[in-house]
């Protein structure tokens, strides 16, 4: 059989490779490619290997990814999706194979060479020999036209600074060819030669730090941030506005540097309404007020720069639109994933629950992305629904940025929804919608036929490019040389950088349990520790996951090492105790129990990783596994006094037998902090003060035997879903589950740990010092606001009308129509009867009359605010509930005042029988009549 070398493969690539190639004087040899390669269908538990290898965002291809395996002395590569490299030595036993038409996607940086599919993986064996298979050169991956006066591009009018960007996109497009329109309308977009244009990627990734970027001796690394599950603990605002303000920075730092892209598809605020999804630990938790804050602040400080306010900074993403909340899961023998899934989501929950998190990131964040999801809702998937896209966010939002498809999200309105008869209506629908970015080449394989068919028109193109335009003008890519384009790598893993990644996971880490003042611990010298279980040196296999695989100075800190800092390395030993976070092998747990027997202090680490719930994979249980628990029981009942658990985990996991144990003197939940878990250490050793609190609601493990993950009610209810612990064939005969609701708005049972709780070294206590005269106030201001919406022909109340953002410390001004006014302003005095200056976040909720009846949540949070609080002092807090916490969403959607009494609370009561009443936290509680 023929095999192709590095050499034959270059002659069929971009011209620039083979120049490279001819001068550099390259010796053919290298590595062989079989003609014949092995298509299989790919996982989230890889079919080879387990991470991406290959480090550049721009080019693939076979050889390439084959040297990289090679220097890894692995005898498969497997190349994926056009871009990504695996390793390894096996294909996965259960690997299902798949036709070879599968793995027909052109390999990056060139259109002739294939590279897989999307979760498709070609795996072939790694044969090199010789001289090596060179770095492929690096050219800048974006250049502006208008900057070279050499060329014609330079005086076309698109590059004129001083003409309104309308003008400027309309000139764009007009000298574009069919050809090349509908190659820009995919995320690879391609070179565009009427413009000067090079090929423009719109995918990279910034959930915690700047991905899927070129790194090299320019850009090795970049900083890696917690989790947004664990930043948003913080509730601080202005650390989440300076944490997305450094990506973003560094972001255009890698962009200057001609290693990066402008445009980001970050941050997810899908609510985390089931424990079970597996993207929980992307997101900022299961409130919609928390999402839309975190969401607000996040894209602000990521897009906007104070060196530049005209222009954004990098481009956010806020995704995934709408109710995307589940991936995959099987249940009773029945399997459902989020590429065909039709969730179906009443319309007053999608109003006043899944869609409040976008409507604040598009009016008060001003994101300039938004991705629409892979499921349906109601029939109509989220890609090809005009009403999600044009009607509410073009429309009632304002929204003037683009919208991405998620990754093959179009064609899955063909393939899995059967939306249309045809591809080519299906390319309609989306661009119709309101659909920019064809992510997966969908819209790219069939727009022609469609404009052969008459099916579309080129105003249908032309519609969808002046917005992908509009936002690269908005981002400089045509403009003169800016101050943005003066931010260097400097910025990129500078002191600053890494202070804030550890700050934010010192600030969000949540004390669930502090028994005979287990923490703070003593950083003696004299001290041994031990620090033992799963998760305890989990870095490195996380870190990756939608963020930088080239952290800072290649340092994954672990556990121990936020131990060791403190304990000195000498005295801090390392015990692995159940080999994974999944593992029901015991056999090391002797190990790990003599270990405990000979140290002063023990800090176990267990939870979940990405092996348990991540994008493709729900989580199953809410429970750690026997193998973890029996680790936890025995190392306890072993240790010389109570040991302090750290759970590392997106998935909230049910602490009844960690709350209850006499044993355990101290839990810590920390979420997933990736790399940042020096922050974890400086909490644990008393440098920091503990102020996390919870953003999941912390439920009963048998909550997951009730209401399967494919129900989206929010409110309580039976549901038209099987029970999930229903073991009867068929399932049919199963019989329904009864919805208990979801989040602290709606849920009915008791909490083993309620949303928001969160403990400290020092106590607090609250005392609301003014409101409303009376506990009365006047609903008029409510009413004349949806009046007003309801004339507009609106479904949304503004956002400013819902969202408290004020200064914790300044009073708002009456004329604010954003609030009551100043006659329905909280002030709360906290005082620390402690010893420590420590921080306190201050929670409001609000407690609607008829709460639990009707549809009416619970409570709603309306406020919060961090604090510092030196000990012994008070400081006065200012809340205001937004002019929509007076109002319900009924059964149809349409926003009504709610007359009544309400209760306005101030911090958590913990409302479960495991947690002391006697917390030392502050609480206070007000009436307040609306009429």
């Amino acid at each position: 059989s023929t095999q192709s070398t590095w050499g034959l493969v270059v002659m069929r690539s971009e011209c620039f490779l083979l120049v490279f190639l001819i001068g550099v004087g390259f010796v053919r040899g290298g590595c062989t490619i079989p003609d014949v390669q092995q298509c299989y269908v790919d996982e989230s538990n890889r079919v080879l290997g387990n991470a991406n290898v290959n480090p550049l965002p721009d080019i693939l291809f076979l050889e390439w990814c084959a040297q990289i395996c090679a220097n890894m002395s692995m005898s498969l590569a497997g190349v994926e999706d056009g871009i990504e490299c695996y390793c390894g030595n096996a294909v996965r036993q259960d690997a299902t194979k798949a036709p070879a038409s599968d793995c027909t996607m052109p390999c990056a940086g060139s259109s002739e060479l294939l590279c897989g599919g999307d979760w498709r993986i070609n795996v072939y064996a790694v044969n090199c020999s010789g001289t090596p298979v060179p770095w492929p050169p690096e050219k800048p991956l974006m250049v502006n036209p208008c900057w070279n006066s050499s060329l014609p591009f330079a005086n076309m009018p698109f590059c004129n600074s001083t003409l309104a960007l309308p003008e400027r996109v309309r000139d764009m497009i007009s000298r574009m060819t069919t050809a090349e329109k509908i190659g820009a309308l995919g995320t690879g977009a391609y070179p565009i030669p009427s413009l000067g244009l090079v090929g423009y990627n719109w995918w990279s990734e910034a959930t915690h730090g700047v991905s899927a970027q070129r790194n090299d001796e320019k850009t090795p690394y970049s900083t890696n941030f917690a989790f947004p599950i664990t930043t948003a603990m913080s509730f601080n605002r202005s650390l989440w506005r300076a944490t997305g303000g450094q990506i973003g920075r560094e972001a255009r730092a890698f962009a200057n540097a001609g290693n990066g892209f402008s445009t980001y598809w970050a941050p997810v605020i899908n609510l985390a309404r089931d424990p079970r999804w597996g993207r929980n630990l992307e997101t900022p938790g299961e409130d919609p007020f928390l999402s839309g804050e975190y969401a607000t602040h996040f894209v602000r400080g990521f897009q906007e720069s104070p060196d530049d306010p005209s222009h954004i900074q990098a481009s956010a993403c806020c995704k995934h639109y709408i109710a995307n909340e589940m991936d995959s899961t099987t249940q009773d023998g029945l399997h459902h994933w989020r590429d065909e899934f039709d969730a179906t989501v009443t319309q007053q929950d999608l109003v006043d629950s899944y869609m409040l998190p976008f409507q604040a990131c598009v009016e008060r964040g001003r994101v300039s992305g938004l991705m629409c999801s892979y499921n349906a809702v109601n029939g109509v998937p989220s890609c090809a629904n005009d009403w999600l896209l044009t009607t509410v966010a073009r429309g009632e939002w304002g929204f003037d940025g683009y919208v991405t498809s998620d990754c093959d999200a179009d064609d899955d309105v063909y393939e899995y929804h059967h939306f249309t008869s045809t591809p080519e209506e299906s390319v309609r629908a989306v661009l119709r919608a309101g659909t920019d970015v064809d992510c997966g080449g969908f819209v790219g394989k069939y727009a022609q036929s469609a404009l052969d068919k008459n099916v579309i028109t080129m105003d249908d193109i032309d519609a969808r490019l002046e917005k992908l335009f509009t936002v690269r003008m908005r981002l400089g890519h045509f403009d003169p040389p800016g101050p943005l384009d003066r931010i260097s790598t400097d910025d990129i893993c500078s002191d600053f950088a890494l202070g804030l990644a550890r700050d934010g996971a010192a600030q969000s880490a949540v004390l669930v349990k502090n028994e005979q003042n287990t923490l703070p611990l003593s950083g003696s010298a004299f001290t041994t520790y031990a620090v033992i279980g799963p998760n305890a040196k989990l870095a490195a296999d996380i870190a990756g996951y939608y963020g930088p695989r080239k952290v800072c100075n290649d340092n994954f800190w672990t556990m121990v090492d936020a131990v060791a800092q403190y304990a000195s390395p000498n005295n801090t030993q390392y015990a692995v105790g159940v080999p994974s976070v999944t593992s029901s092998d015991e056999s090391q747990i002797p190990a790990a129990v003599a270990l405990a027997k000979s140290v002063d202090q023990v800090v176990l680490v267990v939870g979940t990783d990405l092996s348990v719930a991540c994008e493709g994979q729900d989580a199953t249980s809410l429970l750690l596994t026997d193998a973890q628990s029996h680790l936890i029981y025995q190392v306890a009942d072993a240790a010389k006094k109570p040991v302090v658990v750290v759970t590392l985990t997106a998935v909230p996991l049910d602490l009844t037998a960690l709350i209850v144990n006499p044993k355990i003197g101290a839990v810590v939940h920390v979420g997933q902090p990736s790399v940042t878990t020096l922050g974890v250490g400086d909490v644990l050793f008393g440098k920091k003060v503990p102020a996390g609190r919870l953003v999941q609601t912390i439920l009963p493990a048998a909550y997951a035997d009730q209401i399967s993950i494919w129900d989206f009610n929010m409110r309580p209810g039976p549901s038209v879903w099987p029970r999930p612990d229903c073991t009867v064939q068929p399932i049919s005969s199963c019989p329904n589950g009864t919805n208990p609701g979801r989040t602290h708005r709606f849920f009915t049972g008791s909490a083993v740990v309620p949303f928001g709780f969160g403990l400290s070294y020092t106590s607090f206590s609250y005392k609301i010092v003014q409101s409303p005269v009376g506990g009365k106030a006047s609903l008029e201001g409510v009413r004349k606001a949806l009046r007003s919406m309801h004339a507009a022909g609106r479904s949304f109340a503004h956002a400013d009308t819902w969202a408290e953002s004020s200064s914790a410390y300044i009073p708002r001004a009456a004329s604010d129509d954003a609030v009551m006014s100043d006659d329905v302003q909280y002030v709360v005095n906290v005082t620390n009867t402690g010893s420590l200056d420590a921080d306190d976040v201050v929670l409001g909720f609000i407690v609607p009359p008829g709460a639990g009846t009707n549809g009416i949540p619970l409570q709603e949070l309306f406020a919060f605010e961090r604090v510092h609080v030196p000990a012994g002092q008070t400081v006065s807090v200012y809340l205001y509930p937004g002019l929509m916490a007076f109002s319900h969403v009924n059964t149809v959607g349409f926003r009504v005042a709610l007359a009544g009494t309400y209760t306005i609370r101030v911090g958590v009561r913990a409302a479960s029988d495991l947690l002391d009443l006697d917390h030392r936290m502050g609480f206070a509680e007000a009436s307040l009549t609306m009429s």
